[in-house]
């Protein structure tokens, strides 16, 4: 089934842009996307495309880059390759996808010289694309735009489902800060499966034919066994650390502060042990990691605290399969989490699932954290995220349960009001308006 990308359009801007002859790098996890999203716009968008995929290169394929790989020979280039795929290529009118690019460099690097020639549009994809390993001995290319694809977030989950109706309204809501009534649970429960499922394409396809949740976990335990065969294969001298972080993550988010405690991990207890390993999870986009602050001018960057960490799962449903295991029908989170209980393990679920959202829309992930002694007693504030809107700083609480108190979220609120937006909670709850907050249903997170 065709899946709605948001990026597509991205791509379409692109190929309209005024240069005569482009290139983009469409980078993300392994199975987010990336091949389909580039054939699919080339099929659309262009007279004719040639795609290389070099994972598995027709023969003769890299003997031409080889021989012919180079600005002097580029005529020779263009004719051999034409000739061994059987497509015509039409000058302004063809695109090359140069598919699973890290795993020829060589081609990367050609990019500069296939660019200034003119005749033709490039399209890159890859997975592990800044790992050492796939960067060694090549200079990166300046012609090249870089475009993040990410899991399916939820207004696309709800396409692939054919509901086009969900999020139209509760733009106008959100817009007009009203609350949704009765119209409340159901559309959590639509949130609750879009966690469950999670944003792979493979496996929101699945679940939208054929509904089989088992079908569509069998796909995301597939999904983590490739995560954990990259580790072994590209994480160089850290596999060890770089595994022992991902299988962590759920043990880490269902802590209450869920920052990464290094002396659980293993051998090593400080953040230079792991630092390789921590940035290796983000640079292959299995994760993302939020970083602490203990000030509101968090894009400055000095005040951020590189050694204080979160690692959040780029995707949830994929978060939730790793929690859960081989044997998931037995697991409690996951019983627990069918059943509608989302507040199960500290809200691991809900706040990794605003982590992704941000994460899709570009936003810098942030948390803040101070420890204040008062009267011989420490006292420790944290608040989950903050984003920014214009010149100011929001504070975001995530409350996967009932409210209570926001206690971290009033203490922010007081000692850096003079930079800080009006607070807000993401809660299982309503829309409400008060003098001091605004408290959104989970899924308005997407608007923010």
């Amino acid at each position: 089934m065709d899946l709605h990308r948001k990026a597509y359009e991205k791509l379409r801007q692109w190929k309209n842009s005024k240069k005569t002859s482009k290139a983009i790098l469409i980078k993300g996890a392994r199975r987010v996307g990336k091949s389909y999203l580039a054939e699919h716009f080339a099929q659309n968008e262009y007279k004719s495309y040639i795609l290389i995929d070099f994972a598995s290169p027709k023969n003769g394929t890299l003997k031409i880059f080889e021989n012919y790989g180079n600005k002097d020979s580029l005529n020779d280039f263009f004719n051999q390759v034409s000739v061994l795929y059987g497509i015509p290529l039409k000058e302004h009118e063809s695109v090359f996808i140069f598919d699973e690019i890290q795993k020829y460099p060589k081609a990367r690097e050609l990019i500069k010289y296939l660019v200034a020639d003119g005749r033709y549009d490039y399209i890159e994809t890859g997975s592990l694309i800044s790992i050492k390993k796939n960067v060694k001995d090549i200079v990166i290319p300046s012609e090249e735009e870089q475009l993040e694809l990410h899991p399916l977030d939820f207004e696309e989950f709800l396409l692939a489902l054919s509901d086009t109706v969900t999020i139209p309204f509760l733009k106008t809501s959100f817009e007009n800060k009203k609350p949704l009534g009765n119209m409340l649970k159901p559309i959590m429960t639509k949130f609750r499966n879009y966690m469950i499922v999670g944003g792979m394409p493979q496996a929101v396809a699945e679940y939208a034919e054929s509904g089989n949740i088992d079908n569509v976990e069998k796909i995301k335990r597939g999904i983590i066994n490739l995560y954990r065969e990259d580790i072994a294969k590209y994480a160089e001298s850290y596999v060890a650390e770089a595994t022992a972080i991902f299988n962590s993550i759920p043990a880490l988010l269902a802590h209450h502060d869920k920052k990464i405690k290094y002396s659980s991990l293993g051998e090593g207890d400080r953040f230079t042990s792991y630092k390789d390993a921590i940035h290796w999870i983000s640079d292959s986009m299995v994760g993302s990691l939020c970083m602490g602050t203990d000030a509101p001018d968090i894009f400055a960057g000095f005040t951020v605290q590189t050694s204080k960490l979160k690692c959040y799962m780029e995707d949830t449903g994929i978060l939730l399969t790793l929690a859960a295991g081989e044997n998931y029908l037995n697991s409690e989170l996951y019983k627990s989490f069918m059943l509608g209980k989302i507040s199960v393990n500290k809200g691991m679920m809900t706040e990794n699932m605003i982590a992704q959202i941000f994460t899709s829309n570009s936003k810098p992930l942030r948390f803040y954290e101070n420890i204040v002694t008062s009267d011989s007693k420490k006292l420790k504030y944290e608040v989950d995220f903050l984003i920014r809107d214009g010149d100011k700083v929001v504070p975001i609480e995530v409350k996967s349960g009932n409210i209570k108190e926001h206690r971290s979220l009033d203490y922010y609120q007081k000692k850096f009001k003079s930079f800080s937006r009006k607070g807000i909670v993401l809660t299982k709850g309503d829309l409400q308006v008060t003098d001091d907050y605004l408290y959104l249903p989970l899924f308005m997170a997407i608007f923010l």
